[in-house]
Parts: structure tokens; C-alpha cells; sequence
């Protein structure tokens, strides 16, 4: 939907002022969702007004140093800080919902609504991290709402006691009431987080496991050992999947490499290879049998 006059001309405004961003009069006009003559006629009202527009190279900017620019500055841009400031602000106002898109929806008149929804959602995932690690800090239970889980594909709220974020800060190890056991849960597919006021009481049994290579967790240290034989596709497949595999690959022939290593168990590297069946050799007998029941009980379930 096209804004009115008024919120393109300040939205125009705006993004002349970003010192880190260069437009054409072209990148104005799709922004503004307006020809390029109206580009041109908001250029020569600016200069009317006081403005010093000017450009380089195909591309217009408003003149720097100048005191109408530094007053603008201070009025109306925000800098990323300031700006999620500002949202967290708004978001935190809980009595009237119809405010709060109002004051929303004025900030994607100013800063266009493309930058204001990709500054919410990098704000949304900062507010599940931040509202984690208020939990781990506090020692509180929590609830993951709309957890959307790949294995049952499902979407369900979780109460768990999470304890600490994973080293890239894409995961949270938690202990899950429902279930009595420690998972990791990906960040990624939590839609929001509820901080309860209960605080842990299942601390004790709070456990990191540990994760191989094909991203399955032991909670216990135990592992299984696994070798495979496979050809160049399998290989580069196996690298392009799982790249901690390389350190346990050798080549064995012109055209053969083995995979020859230990696992969690045998649930991430049987699908691996269930899936390139035709491309590789099993040579750990507890693999070859657990593969075997498998591919017995999907052929019965067909």
C-alpha cells in the first residue's frame, strides 16, 4: 500500500540520511513506491525549502556539515541502538494494543516498512536469547511457546529449567519437566519464551551431553564405533553434511574413502547412509544389524 504524501517526503528524508547507504534516484523511487518524477519534484521541493541535495555519480544525498542536517539528525534518525530501545519501549506497553501498532506503524512510515520488519524479527530472536538467559540467570523455570519439533512435527509449549546456551548461542540446553531429560532445543523454533516464576528444582540432574559428528547427543560419554566404506559421491556428500566427519575420513582406493569413527549412536550416521545405500559398504557389524531392523520395519509399514 502506496504511503501518503506527506510519510513518503519524511521517509524520503530519512534515508538520504543514512552516511551508510548511497541511493539513486531509481532505488528512491521503489522504495517510495513513486515514479522518478516524483523523486525529482520531492528533490527540488527540499532545495525550496533549505535543503542542500546533492549527487555523485547517479546517486543523491543531503549535503553534510550543514546545521539543518544536524538538526534533522537529532530529530528524527535513530541508530540500531537507540532504535531497538525504542521498539522494546513500545512492545512493553501491555493496556492498549491498538497504541502499540499505531506507534508501530509509524515507524515503518519513517524507516520504511521493510527496515522496521527486519529490525522486529532480529529483535524477536534477541528477546528469546535475552529472556533465556534472564531464566539460567535466575535459576527460573520457563516455558518454550509453540516449541515446532522436527521429529513429530509437531508445535507444542514446553515447561523446561534451562541452564546454559550452546557455545553459538543457536540452541539452549534445558531440562524438560514432561519427559524427565535433558535436551537441546534450537532457539530458531521457539516462538517466544514465558519466564516463570518457579525456580529449579530439578537442578541436580541438570546435564550437557556431548554431540558427534553427525549432530547427535550422548548424555552419558557413551559411544559406538562406526566404519563405512563409500565411493566419491558419498564422500563429498558427507562432507558437505556433516564437515566434522573429515578428520576420521581416509582414502582408501582411486574411488573409495572410509568413514571410520565413533558415534552417539547409530540413529544420525544409519540415516546417512540408509539414504546412499547403493554408495556404500557397512563394516561395523552393529551398524550393518541396526540399518537391517530399519529398513525390515519401514518396508513393513508401507
Amino acid at each position: 500500500m502506496a504511503q501518503p504524501k506527506k510519510e513518503r517526503s519524511l521517509h524520503m528524508l530519512t534515508l538520504l540520511m543514512q552516511t551508510n547507504r548511497r541511493y539513486s534516484v531509481t532505488d528512491l523511487a521503489e522504495l517510495l513506491e513513486v515514479d522518478r518524477r516524483t523523486v525529482y519534484r520531492y528533490i527540488a521541493t527540499f532545495n525550496r525549502a533549505g535543503f542542500v541535495i546533492q549527487t555523485s555519480h547517479r546517486h543523491v544525498r543531503l549535503a553534510q556539515h550543514t546545521q539543518i542536517h544536524r538538526q534533522l539528525s537529532d530529530l528524527l534518525y535513530f541508530n540500531q541502538e537507540e532504535a531497538m530501545t525504542l521498539y522494546n519501549a513500545i512492545d512493553a506497553i501491555e493496556t492498549d494494543t491498538q497504541l502499540k501498532a499505531e506507534l508501530k506503524n509509524k515507524l515503518a512510515s519513517i524507516y520504511g516498512t521493510r527496515t522496521v520488519r527486519e529490525k522486529i524479527i532480529r529483535m524477536e530472536k534477541n528477546k528469546v536469547t535475552k529472556q533465556l538467559m534472564e531464566a539460567i540467570e535466575k535459576r527460573h523455570r520457563a516455558v518454550l511457546h509453540n516449541y515446532s519439533s522436527p521429529s513429530s512435527n509437531t508445535q507444542s509449549d514446553r515447561l523446561v529449567e534451562p541452564f546454559s546456551l550452546s557455545d553459538d548461542s543457536k540452541h539452549v540446553w534445558a531440562f524438560e519437566i514432561s519427559t524427565g531429560s535433558n535436551k537441546l532445543f534450537k532457539l530458531s523454533r521457539i516462538e517466544s519464551v514465558e519466564v516463570l516464576s518457579d525456580v529449579w528444582r530439578y537442578g541436580i540432574r541438570h546435564r550437557k551431553g556431548t554431540t558427534d559428528a553427525f549432530r547427535i547427543i550422548s548424555f552419558d560419554g557413551t559411544t559406538l564405533p562406526a566404519r563405512i566404506r563409500m565411493n566419491r559421491r558419498a564422500r563429498n556428500l558427507l562432507l558437505e553434511e556433516y564437515p566434522l566427519t573429515e578428520s576420521d575420513i581416509t582414502q582408501t582406493d582411486t574411488d573409495e574413502w572410509t568413514y571410520d569413527g565413533q558415534v552417539s549412536n547409530y540413529v544420525g550416521i544409519g540415516r546417512f547412509v540408509i539414504g546412499l545405500a547403493d554408495c556404500i559398504n557397512i563394516e561395523t557389524p552393529e551398524l550393518k544389524q541396526y540399518v537391517n531392523h530399519f529398513a525390515q520395519a519401514f518396508l513393513e509399514n508401507l
